[in-house]
């Protein structure tokens, strides 16, 4: 016979502690106990859904299905890696995971360097390159309160929600079956038309929704009290064909004690790790509440000194001066170990869960590493699918693959060149947004840059500027330096079509500004000159070897003597480039001013 305590009976059939007491003193549920605990044997309790999936379980069978080939997967989502690792343990092959945070994606990394993960905005990514070549598309999509201008409440009325964009996904790729996954509350949201919607858009997208089931983590060797939505889809060619079988639970409740010592699903205890630190004062209230306790086990005056205003609010506030008890699963874990309306003090030291002991709630591997400050490596955990429930989830996909491949046997497609395609795209789709941004800013301050007054540069250095490169390099015949110093200051400057020709073969030797000239480039410390080309880019570099004021048209006839510009005699060097390059021209879209170094990296 096998027992389970009265608290750990309420967790598994969602009701409370005490209603399960009720059952007990009148006799719905035949009382027994063990060890000075009390509770019930699963045999005596049938009749309960939970229990008989328990009792007649296919666990062990379950936990050895093996993929017939490899099956490719996509995430969005991907957070700290819980859902991906799970699905990557049953089987799954991730040949691409998005990710916004950049300490989760910094996680990702770490700990599979394999994976392709791209950082950033899931809007900005363009999944068509993969059309056809993925077998399975998940996500955890925040819950997002959808519009409703269309009368149908499908795919359209989602549109600036992050499930828009995994629907997208789907409709891009067209994977054989999708995965969503969320909290149970998306279903009443909204008085339940957010769910209605997406209903109507997986069918829009010509999917089948199995029906959702929320799943509890402790049923699937989890030790902590965690619901989460499942939604999973079968594409409608395949969904006739075959039947999705939801996993199997374990054979018993697992418990804090499991998590946090050598257990079934740990070979040793807990290892040390960092972890926050309660304030003394909070300290010291923790320290008066028993193993399993909360608030109402403290003196009423600490009491209500401790919980203020709540003091007075309706409700259980059981998650208040709250201390977890190793003889149950945790509570569900939050972003942060220490808040005072969901506390989670470690149940025989007064101090909150550490790192290691939160990820080993979620039934992450010890081996597994969290990037980021400690507060982000919380989050990470806190947010995640349980790995243990991820992992369970996956056995059954699997299991619905295996039956999709021996209908109708396909062979793995390699995503390898989809993937770069996706990649290369965000690189120049990233590209243009910062060089973008960058035109807005110069528009802005473009209007700041003052005109350099040749006539006052005129009196002030009748001679001409002379850079100070000519003082420190030696020409070793024309167009040959003996070096380079990418940290000297580089002038770049737009040459119009009209004057093209003369630097397309090398031949320049002097550079006329235009009337106008910014004030903020120190003409004393340029060194190199760089011609941008109209129609082309930059290419090509040249010294500096006298910066002067002239005029436009110097020893012509019918030159203005009071048409002045500023003047650059210059010499070829080399060409810097196998191809042109454009950058944004910065002041007045005319002229950058930078130092050269700075300008052939970011090419």
């Amino acid at each position: 016979m096998r027992f389970i305590s009265e608290n750990n009976f309420a967790a598994l059939v969602g009701t409370s502690n005490a209603t399960v007491q009720r059952w007990a003193e009148n006799g719905v549920c035949p009382s027994h106990s063990e060890d000075g605990m009390k509770g019930f044997y699963l045999e005596e309790l049938e009749t309960f859904p939970e229990v008989k999936e328990m009792l007649h379980s296919r666990w062990d069978e379950e936990f050895h299905t093996r993929p017939l080939r490899e099956y490719t997967s996509v995430e969005l989502f991907a957070g700290g890696g819980g859902l991906a690792l799970g699905l990557s343990l049953a089987g799954f092959s991730h040949v691409l995971l998005n990710e916004f945070d950049k300490s989760a994606c910094n996680t990702l990394r770490m700990n599979h360097p394999e994976w392709n993960i791209i950082e950033g905005d899931v809007r900005n990514v363009d999944f068509t390159p993969l059309r056809d070549k993925v077998d399975f598309l998940s996500g955890g999509f925040p819950c997002q309160a959808f519009s409703y201008a269309g009368k149908q409440g499908g795919f359209n009325d989602t549109r600036g929600t992050l499930f828009f964009e995994l629907a997208r996904a789907v409709n891009e790729i067209r994977p054989k079956v999708f995965m969503g996954e969320n909290v149970k509350g998306l279903t009443s949201h909204d008085n339940g038309r957010t769910f209605s919607t997406i209903k109507n858009t997986i069918a829009e997208l010509g999917y089948t929704l199995v029906e959702p089931r929320v799943l509890k983590a402790i049923m699937y060797q989890v030790p902590q009290k965690r619901e989460r939505l499942i939604l999973i889809a079968i594409r409608n060619d395949l969904a006739e064909k075959v039947s999705y079988h939801w996993p199997s639970p374990y054979t018993r409740v697992l418990t804090l004690r499991d998590a946090l010592y050598k257990s079934i699903i740990y070979d040793t205890d807990v290892p040390q790790s960092e972890g926050v630190k309660y304030p003394l004062k909070k300290q010291k209230v923790l320290e008066l509440v028993p193993q399993g306790g909360d608030w109402r086990n403290l003196p009423e005056d600490v009491a209500k000194e401790y919980m203020g205003g709540s003091w007075l609010l309706g409700g259980g506030k059981t998650g208040m001066a709250r201390r977890l008890s190793l003889d149950e699963p945790s509570l569900t874990l939050t972003c942060s170990p220490c808040q005072k309306q969901t506390e989670r003090c470690h149940p025989l030291e007064t101090r909150p869960l550490t790192v290691r002991e939160y990820a080993r709630i979620q039934t992450f591997p010890d081996s597994w590493l969290f990037a980021g400050t400690m507060s982000d490596k919380y989050k990470q955990i806190g947010n995640a699918v349980p790995v243990n429930l991820a992992w369970a989830v996956g056995r059954s996909l699997i299991r619905l693959f295996n039956d999709i491949q021996t209908i109708e046997p396909v062979e793995t497609r390699d995503c390898s060149e989809a993937v770069a395609q996706i990649m290369d795209r965000l690189k120049e789709g990233e590209v243009k947004r910062t060089l973008d941004v960058k035109i807005e800013k110069l528009k802005k301050n473009d209007a700041k840059i003052k005109q350099l007054n040749f006539f006052d540069l005129l009196a002030e250095y009748p001679n001409g500027i002379i850079s100070n490169l000519v003082k420190e390099s030696q020409t070793i015949g024309y167009g040959k330096l003996s070096q380079v110093d990418m940290s000297k200051n580089v002038l770049v400057c737009f040459v119009k079509k009209d004057n093209v020709s003369q630097y397309l073969d090398k031949s320049a030797t002097v550079y006329y500004t235009g009337k106008r000239f910014p004030s903020t480039v120190e003409l004393d410390k340029l060194c190199y000159f760089i011609p941008y080309l109209s129609g082309q880019g930059i290419r090509d570099l040249y010294r500096i070897k006298v910066a002067r004021v002239g005029t436009r048209k110097e020893g012509q006839a019918g030159n203005n003597p009071n048409d002045y510009r500023l003047v650059f005699e210059i010499e070829y060097i080399k060409q810097l480039f196998s191809e042109y390059k454009h950058p944004v021209l910065e002041i007045w879209h005319t002229y950058t001013d930078t130092i050269l170094e700075e300008l052939v990296p970011s090419f």
